[in-house]
């Protein structure tokens, strides 16, 4: 390799290695701001903001709770607005967002405490959880969000149960 070829390969080298690290920082703050958007959604079943829910939720929503009850976005809205079902805390954990293109998907664990109007007592459990998001024109819109059951290894629930302020979702990312 003569001189002159390094050195338009070390140049080459440079600007590929710099243009890559341009991108991976900026899929950083994308997987931030889709997790932000995530956190608003949480923030927002637990005030039962439907309002906000209608703009955060793609029509063609499909919502598997961990009882493998299925929802589309209408009825889960309704749900939700009517207090049939009434989140009192959600405390996500071990957390990942991950975008490719113009679709996004977190996944993650949550401790979640909610109650039916049905009943009397509230219910705790640990679920494990997968979202998918698509971006559009007016930001991210979930579409499928899959929720699962995790048996006996609740770290809050087998001990003691966290102090947490009915309505609110603490801050982890």
């Amino acid at each position: 390799m003569t001189p002159t070829n390094f050195a338009r390969t070390l140049i080459y080298s440079c600007f590929l290695l710099c243009f890559a690290s341009s991108l991976h920082a900026q899929s950083d703050e994308d997987n931030k701001r889709l997790l932000a958007v995530e956190r608003r959604r949480f923030d927002a079943v637990i005030r039962r903001d439907t309002t906000l829910l209608t703009s955060l939720l793609d029509d063609s929503l499909t919502y598997i709770h961990s009882s493998g009850v299925v929802d589309n976005k209408k009825s889960f809205l309704k749900d939700l607005g009517s207090g049939r079902i009434t989140y009192i805390f959600i405390i996500p954990e071990k957390v990942t967002a991950t975008i490719d293109g113009n679709y996004g998907w977190i996944y993650g664990r949550a401790n979640v405490r909610f109650k039916f109007a049905s009943m009397t007592v509230n219910i705790d459990q640990y679920i494990s959880f997968v979202e998918v998001y698509h971006l559009k024109r007016t930001g991210w819109q979930m579409i499928l969000c899959h929720n699962a059951r995790i048996e006996n290894n609740a770290p809050y629930f087998n001990n003691a149960v966290p102090q947490v302020k009915a309505g609110s979702v603490p801050s982890i990312y």
